[in-house]
C-alpha cells in the first residue's frame, strides 16, 4: 500500500508539473511530498525528476512511468470498488446512434450468461473518452470506425469491427427534398439534424464535402439521441441519417420517406479495448452479443 501512496504521489507531481500544486491537491506540507518522491527514488535507485529552484522535469525514466502509474492506480481503485461492492460493473462509452440501436439489445444477451453484472453505458467525445479508457476508467469503446482510426494511442487499443451498413437520409412524407436531385448539394441546402456528430468523423471525409457542409453550416442542430433527430425530423422539414436497419421499418410503414446516403456513408461501427485487456471474459462476451 506505501507504494500505491507513493505511486499517487508520482503522478500528481507529473500530472500538475510542480511540488507546490500537487502538495496542494493531495493536502501535504511541500516538504512532505519532496520526501516521498525522494523515498520513491531512492527505492528504485532511479531519478524520476529534474528538480531546480524553478522548474520540475521528469526524467526519461519518469516519462517511462507515468502512463503505467495511471494505469496502476486507475486498477487499484476498481479493484478496491468491485471488492467493497462483491460486484463486477462493466463501462462502454459509445455513440449516441449506438446507444439508441445496439446497446440494449446486447444487454439482454448478455444478462444471460453474466446476470450480476453491472453495466454502465453513456456518451462523451470521442477523444475524452480514449483518454478515459487509457486510465481505465472504462472497458469499451463503441464508435464509428473513421472516428476511433483518428484517435490517439492507437498502439494501444484493439480495435475490433463490429457491424456496417449504410446510411440513410430520412424526411417526412412530401419533403420537397424528394423533388431533386438527391445529391450532396441538393441536402445539404436544408437543415439538418445530426446525432453526435463528430469532428473526427467529419475529417474523414473527402476535402471537398468538408468544405461544401462547412459553407452550409451543416448541421444546424446537434443532439445526443438518435430517437430525437427522427422526432423532429417527423415534425418538420429538417432532415437527418440514419443506419438502414432503423430507417428500414419507418419507411415501410408511411411514417417517413428515406433514400441512400449521396456520398454512400457507413455506419461502421468498431468496438476498442485496451491491447491488455482484450481477453477479459465479460467484455469480449458484451462485444459478442452485438
Amino acid at each position: 500500500m506505501d507504494d500505491l501512496r507513493l505511486m499517487r504521489h508520482f503522478e500528481a507531481v507529473y500530472r500538475l508539473r510542480g511540488f507546490s500544486s500537487a502538495a496542494q491537491e493531495l493536502h501535504l506540507t511541500h516538504s512532505a511530498l519532496t520526501k516521498s518522491i525522494k523515498a520513491l527514488e531512492e527505492s528504485w535507485g532511479i531519478k524520476l525528476f529534474h528538480r531546480t529552484t524553478r522548474t520540475v522535469a521528469a526524467t526519461e525514466a519518469g516519462k517511462r512511468l507515468y502512463p503505467m502509474a495511471v494505469d496502476l492506480l486507475s486498477f487499484a481503485e476498481t479493484v478496491k470498488t468491485e471488492t467493497q461492492s462483491g460486484e463486477h460493473i462493466l463501462q462502454i462509452v459509445c455513440g449516441p446512434a449506438i446507444i439508441d440501436t445496439m446497446i440494449h439489445p446486447a444487454i439482454g444477451k448478455f444478462a444471460d450468461r453474466y446476470p450480476k453484472t453491472k453495466i454502465n453505458a453513456e456518451t462523451m467525445p470521442p477523444t475524452h473518452a480514449v483518454e478515459e479508457l487509457i486510465q481505465r476508467r472504462i472497458h469499451l469503446l463503441l464508435y464509428n470506425e473513421a472516428t476511433l482510426s483518428q484517435l490517439p494511442h492507437l498502439d494501444r487499443l484493439r480495435v475490433r469491427k463490429i457491424i456496417e451498413e449504410p446510411y440513410f437520409v430520412i424526411c417526412r412524407p412530401h419533403h420537397p427534398i424528394l423533388k431533386t436531385g438527391l445529391q450532396l448539394a441538393d441536402i445539404v441546402a436544408f437543415d439538418w439534424v445530426i446525432a453526435g456528430f463528430d469532428t473526427l468523423f467529419e475529417t474523414s471525409l473527402p476535402a471537398q464535402t468538408q468544405a461544401l457542409l462547412k459553407r452550409h453550416g451543416f448541421p444546424k442542430y446537434r443532439l445526443l439521441s438518435q430517437t430525437a433527430c427522427i422526432d423532429l425530423v417527423m415534425g418538420s422539414e429538417i432532415l437527418t441519417a440514419i443506419p438502414k436497419s432503423v430507417a428500414d421499418p419507418l419507411i415501410s410503414e408511411g411514417k417517413l420517406n428515406g433514400f441512400p446516403h449521396p456520398e454512400d456513408l457507413q455506419f461502421s461501427v468498431s468496438a476498442a479495448v485496451l491491447v491488455d485487456a482484450a481477453s477479459e471474459p465479460t467484455v469480449n462476451h458484451f462485444i459478442d452479443c452485438l
